[in-house]
């Protein structure tokens, strides 16, 4: 666990960082951003103690960084920078094998090792081994960067902007393994970055930050919802939310007046309502909670020739719904409207929330499209 207690930093005279206060926890993937000059890279190197503390402290698993030597500090934390920081006169496994030799491992470990963290990012060892950084691509350069912060196996790792050299193609995949290798081997990452669409990609939290302040210090999902202020709301891009339905549940599309039916009426009463409000079905319900029972169809009651029966008896489970919480990823992927009219909202006790139309659904996608004339400037 990394812990910031109102942590500043100037330099000279210009206050770079003010009064930081976070918590990551172990094993959190957090992302540090903001605009150029904000002070993130700033931040992040105050955890490796490459820029001193001015004021306040900073703690890892309980203890100041104050009080652990700046070498036994350095070798328990993995650090990857733009080119991966490669040394340019050694080999790719004579990088590696150097950072091995200083924290101790034995000599006759090392080359078993260096082979292990190479095919972990997908490198060849026997391709790769005996290359020098000038014969690599900048994405293998950027592997090889993170086979050596993984090699001794830190339970931190910093990561400054390693990905925004690249192209998006080789960026997107090495975006994909470094969140996979997170979670495999459980390490604490801190990353900088200028990309928001980054960011939401890769990180359990995301801190904002404005001119040396925490701006906001959140998940992904809440940040998009829920800007902390104008700023936040302008770096995030006013229509971000909408280009990542993994963050957009039924809950917050849906419509909350659905037309619904008590199943103790008659199926009289039902064609009235259907014909009143020109729909083709109606969600049927019972109780005060409104508690789901099923759905009837018009082409079904129109064959009744007792008016007076019992709806309750032409109630069928033909229908699908979704939970307050399933993400606009999962209904896009998984529900076909043209065959199921509305989609009724539930919550985990089956009680009726709201429903969602085809309609509403393509209003809800063409916001994707929408591209506000701020979004991209923190590009």
């Amino acid at each position: 666990m990394i812990e910031f207690r109102n942590v500043s930093q100037s330099y000279k005279d210009h206050k770079v960082l003010t009064d930081i206060n976070m918590t990551i926890q172990s094993g959190e993937f957090v992302v540090l951003i903001g605009s150029s000059g904000c002070g993130k890279t700033t931040l992040l190197k105050t955890i490796n103690k490459l820029t001193s503390l001015a004021g306040g402290d900073l703690l890892i698993d309980g203890v100041s960084i104050r009080d652990i030597p700046d070498i036994a500090l350095r070798r328990r934390i993995g650090y990857v920078i733009q080119d991966g920081g490669l040394f340019p006169h050694l080999t790719v496994e004579e990088n590696i094998s150097l950072l091995l030799e200083t924290v101790g491992m034995p000599s006759e470990k090392i080359p078993a090792r260096v082979d292990e963290v190479l095919e972990m990012v997908n490198l060849d060892p026997d391709t790769f081994r005996n290359s020098f950084p000038a014969q690599l691509s900048g994405g293998q350069k950027q592997r090889v960067g993170v086979a050596r912060a993984f090699s001794a196996n830190p339970d931190i790792i910093l990561m400054d902007e390693p990905f925004s050299a690249l192209d998006p193609v080789t960026r997107g995949e090495l975006q994909n393994e470094v969140v996979k290798l997170q979670k495999r081997f459980h390490k604490t990452i801190v990353f900088v970055t200028h990309d928001m669409d980054e960011a939401i990609k890769m990180a359990d939290r995301i801190c904002i930050i404005q001119n040396g302040q925490i701006a906001q210090f959140d998940r992904p999902e809440e940040i998009l919802k829920r800007p902390v202020n104008a700023y936040v709301e302008e770096f995030v891009g006013k229509n971000r939310l909408w280009g990542n339905p993994a963050y957009i549940h039924a809950e917050d599309i849906m419509k909350k007046a659905v037309i619904h039916i008590s199943k103790n009426r008659t199926v009289l009463q039902a064609l009235q309502i259907m014909r009143h409000n020109t729909v083709d079905s109606l969600l049927v319900t019972s109780g005060r909670e409104h508690r789901l029972e099923g759905i009837v169809w018009l082409k079904n009651l129109q064959e009744v020739k007792d008016y007076s029966a019992s709806l309750e008896e032409y109630v069928t489970q033909d229908y699908i719904s979704v939970y307050a919480d399933t993400s606009l990823q999962e209904i896009i992927d998984t529900v076909d409207y043209d065959a199921s009219g509305i989609i009724p909202v539930v919550n985990h006790e089956n009680e009726l929330l709201g429903g969602l139309t085809k309609s509403g659904l393509l209003a809800t996608l063409s916001k994707r499209y929408r591209r506000d004339s701020t979004e991209g400037a923190e590009e």
